[in-house]
């Protein structure tokens, strides 16, 4: 069996797991003893501060703490009911107390412990509780959203989060999650989207952000910034002294400026916090001219993904297409390198193209020595987990590969 004291913590990883992990690494490098099943992420950290965290990340929906360890065989509804109600509510002053449930591991040990939350319900009447057993739509973990507009985390109402890892059981206590409606309110509702010219899911970006770790009191450039998505949520998760955006479109720059208004309008920013933005046109071959030499701690973009694409498209146009974002991505390496410092970091997109016609992706890997970079993507073999970090949805066309480079 496990020592419970050496997993203290867990995380709930979003849709992309091995990125949501990448992340978590990078703003918690202390963590120690890292176990990943399906979802759930278990560790300790001596600098754990959940609420902190759970602004900061992302891609991680619910965090909490480890409250219990036990083998399987102890994995019993009484157990966790006096986990989380462990004395009795009298018939006088009957208690009511809402609950999630949810078991992250292989589908067989889901399977096994199915009929569990509907026995820790019973076992919770039992001990005198009006008792409701919140679940999630069509099976699925009980969302972020859910845990919050059912107060799942005011006592004595829990989310529990089992790791069943072997025949060790990991009991967590969700304490926080994220916030559903910020995150969609910055994606929907910010006043300049651009859905022909590709959109960047803030949650992306926030990951990209952190996976650079911009020191408190640098400078970060995005010089494909768009609509200034990457901006607003370093401005947001970070203490960046300052934010720096270039496009070469002016009216992506107007959208950036007018997104960045309204992040102080709705309150995401301060208005001192917003005089941290420096945005100005330019072409990538013309953006030396703006910024001195050695100034720029992380460089953090999307940069072009390319003409859309529609499904239809040959084996040709896709690597065609590819040819040309590498060519890009080439001539715009050479053009950012006099910019950087000696330890700075670049978190950067390039395309993967997948149809029923043919798979073309851009890859960079080749000629990073010959431009003075090399790939720095996090060691997660540790977890199994790959170090190609990816970002991608159903049936769409294009995958997003996350590299992280340094200069040489």
């Amino acid at each position: 069996m496990y020592d419970v004291r050496e997993y203290m913590y867990f995380c709930i990883l979003g849709s992309h797991p091995p990125l949501s992990t990448a992340e978590l690494f990078s703003v918690l490098p202390d963590i120690k003893k890292p176990i990943l099943s399906d979802k759930m992420i278990t560790f300790d950290s001596t600098s754990w501060d959940a609420f902190n965290l759970m602004n900061t990340l992302g891609g991680t929906v619910k965090l909490g703490e480890i409250i219990y360890n036990a083998h399987s065989a102890e994995l019993t509804p009484a157990l966790l009911a006096d986990l989380i109600a462990p004395s009795k509510a009298s018939a006088e002053g009957r208690r009511s107390l809402d609950f999630g449930l949810t078991v992250y591991g292989s589908k067989s040990t889901q399977k096994k412990f199915f009929k569990l939350p509907i026995q820790l319900k019973k076992e919770l009447k039992a001990k005198g509780y009006s008792v409701r057993w919140v679940t999630g739509k069509g099976g699925e973990p009980l969302s972020p959203a859910a845990v919050a507009k059912c107060g799942l985390t005011d006592n004595p109402n829990a989310d529990l989060c089992l790791m069943v890892n072997e025949n060790t059981v990991l009991i967590g206590k969700t304490t926080e999650v994220q916030d559903a409606d910020a995150w969609s309110i910055r994606d929907f509702d910010r006043p300049r989207r651009d859905s022909k010219n590709g959109m960047l899911p803030p949650k992306l970006a926030r990951m990209m952000v952190n996976l650079a770790q911009t020191p408190d009191g640098g400078v970060l450039l995005d010089p494909f910034c768009g609509s200034g998505t990457i901006l607003m949520e370093a401005a947001i998760g970070t203490n960046i002294a300052q934010i720096i955006g270039s496009d070469i479109d002016k009216k992506q720059i107007q959208d950036t400026e007018a997104n960045n208004n309204w992040l102080v309008k709705e309150k995401f920013i301060t208005a001192k916090d917003a005089k941290r933005f420096r945005i100005f046109t330019s072409d990538i071959k013309e953006i030396q001219k703006f910024i001195s030499p050695k100034s720029i701690d992380s460089i953090v973009t999307e940069g072009y993904l390319g003409p859309p694409l529609h499904g239809t498209e040959s084996q040709k146009t896709l690597s065609a297409n590819a040819s040309q974002i590498h060519d890009l991505w080439v001539d715009s390496l050479v053009e950012l390198k006099p910019l950087l410092k000696t330890n700075s970091k670049l978190v950067i997109i390039t395309p993967e193209y997948s149809n029923t016609n043919g798979h073309s992706a851009v890859m960079l890997d080749a000629d990073l020595n010959n431009l003075g970079y090399k790939k720095e993507n996090p060691d997660l073999s540790v977890l199994n987990i790959e170090s190609t970090l990816s970002y991608f949805r159903d049936n769409q066309f294009v995958k997003r590969n996350i590299l992280i480079l340094k200069p040489i």
